[in-house]
């Protein structure tokens, strides 16, 4: 910030107002032509417009002192009889004004104010060091004062000390200051931090770290705090190093134990782990080791990890001289290596620490454990797993199969996935076929033609499909009405009726002793299914068991089933049949609303 020697010209472009600017111009005219009093003379001029320039922007601020300033100022220069003196001691006063009132500057600071508003004083009036001697200005002297005024005043913004710091703070606290790094640089250069002297900077250096350390604040003020204390690090990278450097060891010890947590997460964020000694090293590596990583609530028998405490070693893992610890930390069960890693999208921190803890577990782990432990970025770590695959994959049931293959990115064992299922269609069971059947024709969508292989394997699928269906028992019907719904155009009607057709009786004695709500209304709903194959006999044995058994005729849903029978009855046999009308005498003794639709239906098709 403070450079060993600055050019000429860029001590012009860095004064903010344009008035200041063009006057310093002139100034380092003067000084280039050997003019040296004219140059001090000038860049005394140049102070005084900047002055009054900020206390045109203070006044703006609503500050009062610099608008009583202005006031007095522009009465003296409006004056009918300039008062010269009175302008002269204006002129005085400004050094003292800059510091005392407004805390534009520095004691140091104003001593070289002042300096240069004596010497201006040499050079605009005769002066002599002896009698026959007069002031002779030197090049090395106007080069101070040209510097010390651009570098003291005209470079700065019109607040500083304590009123630079309140303005930074409310701009911080507000919410709509940035959290990103780049706009929080765009938007602190343009305040008070543009320009700033050493002790401004460290004072929110300070003031951010002590409050991120220490105060409990929202996520998102936290957020505007870290992306300001990384901006100022940014604008000003020497100044915020010195100042971490001295101060920050002190302020981390002086951390209450309950918010080791915070000092972690600063020192990932503002990557200022650097700065710290060998006692802050000594305890955070501590707490870090006495972390319980588990959540509290969980049991001996079904630990769960905490989802936060494991970001916070994310976190950890970052910082260097951490890292060792946290690896020994993550010494534990291999399924909670596995939450880790499935949970944490941090890159870097999978590679250097999970993936070689994970790498001993790989011989033991299952097709499925071993998909999740793939990795986009080890190409060496990648090719240890899939020598396991082909023996894994045998073991594995086809929808984690077929799960892996919707989730998984790696070719190599995308391929080796589906040549197996390809292979196991010959052995497949009903649901398995009908889980590569859904499989393969989801990925047929990827395609906008179906090639010669494709259509093949739908065909090879096809045939055992059907194989499978001819093979299928009564007691595995409930797959194939399922298979029916999925795919109406599979022709399995002919199976299932001859199933329903040579079950007949099994499906009644199962309806009679129904034993449940559920089960009376799924019994019930597979009668509907042989309405066509029933005897009157058979009627009648229906019917009596709805009458006599509390869990069908109460059971909901199974007096709309048997509306749905009646009426197919009478539609197959033309009229009401003679079981149908006893079987409506037994209903008045039982009364229900669902019971008495089915009694209105019934009426509903004999004459009055």
């Amino acid at each position: 910030m403070y450079e060993t020697f600055i050019d000429l010209d860029e001590l012009v472009v860095r004064c903010r107002d344009k008035q200041a600017k063009k006057i310093i111009q002139e100034a380092v005219a003067c000084y280039r032509t050997g003019a040296f009093r004219s140059c001090i003379v000038s860049t005394w001029n140049a102070v005084v417009f900047d002055f009054l320039h900020k206390l045109r922007e203070l006044e703006l601020l609503e500050n009062t002192e610099a608008s009583k300033l202005l006031k007095d100022f522009e009465n003296l220069s409006l004056a009918s009889d300039l008062k010269v003196r009175e302008l002269w001691k204006f002129e005085s006063e400004i050094p003292n004004k800059a510091l005392s009132t407004f805390e534009l500057i520095s004691p140091m600071e104003k001593s070289d104010i002042e300096r240069l508003f004596e010497d201006r004083s040499r050079c605009a009036h005769p002066s002599m060091v002896s009698l026959e001697e007069p002031f002779e200005a030197t090049a090395e002297l106007a080069r101070y004062h040209l510097r010390s005024a651009v570098m003291h005043l005209l470079q700065r913004p019109p607040v500083q000390g304590r009123s630079a710091l309140n303005q930074i703070w409310q701009a911080i606290k507000s919410e709509y200051f940035p959290t990103d790094i780049e706009n929080a640089v765009s938007s602190l250069s343009k305040g008070p931090l543009a320009r700033a002297r050493c002790s401004l900077i460290k004072n929110v250096v300070i003031g951010l770290t002590k409050s991120l350390l220490n105060e409990e604040l929202p996520e998102d003020e936290r957020e505007r705090q870290f992306a300001a204390l990384n901006a100022v690090s940014k604008m000003y990278p020497k100044e915020t190093n010195e100042t971490l450097n001295a101060q920050l060891s002190t302020i981390i010890l002086r951390v209450v134990d309950t918010g080791w947590d915070k000092v972690i997460i600063y020192l990932d964020t503002v990557k200022a782990w650097e700065s710290t000694s060998e006692p802050c090293q000594i305890k955070a590596r501590t707490f870090i080791e006495r972390l319980d990583i588990y959540e509290e609530k969980s049991s001996y028998f079904t630990q769960k990890l905490s989802i936060q405490k494991v970001d916070l070693l994310v976190k950890a893992s970052r910082i260097d001289f951490l890292t060792s610890t946290v690896i020994n930390k993550f010494q534990i069960p291999f399924k909670d290596l596995l939450f880790v890693k499935k949970h944490c999208y941090d890159k870097q921190f999978n590679a250097k620490i999970i993936n070689p803890l994970l790498r001993k577990f790989i011989p033991q782990a299952s097709f499925t454990e071993l998909i999740t432990i793939l990795t986009n970025d080890d190409q060496v770590f990648n090719e240890e797993i899939e020598s396991y695959f082909k023996d894994k994959i045998k073991e594995s049931p086809v929808k984690n199969i077929i799960s892996s293959l919707q989730r998984c990115e790696n070719e190599k064992i995308n391929k080796l996935s589906k040549d197996f299922l390809k292979s196991k269609i010959k052995d497949a069971s009903l649901d398995e076929l009908i889980l590569i059947k859904e499989y393969f024709e989801y990925f047929d969508d990827e395609f906008e033609e179906q090639d010669k292989d494709i259509i093949e394997l739908h065909k090879v699928i096809e045939t055992y499909l059907y194989k499978l269906v001819k093979e299928c028992t009564f007691e595995e019907i409930d797959q194939l009405w399922e298979l029916k719904s999925q795919y109406p155009d599979i022709n399995i009607d002919e199976h299932i009726n001859f199933l329903l057709k040579t079950n007949v009786s099994n499906i009644i004695d199962a309806f009679m002793k129904s034993g449940t709500f559920a089960t009376a209304k799924s019994n019930a709903s597979l009668l509907s299914k042989i309405v066509d194959f029933l005897t009157p006999v058979q009627w009648d044995y229906i019917l009596k068991a709805f009458c006599s058994n509390n869990q069908i005729y109460n059971s909901f849903g199974c007096p709309d089933i048997f509306i749905s029978m009646f009426k197919k009855s009478v539609e197959m046999h033309g009229n009401v049949q003679p079981y149908w009308l006893s079987f409506r005498e037994k209903l008045d003794s039982l009364n229900d609303t669902d019971i008495n639709r089915l009694k209105q239906v019934i009426d509903s098709y004999q004459p009055i």
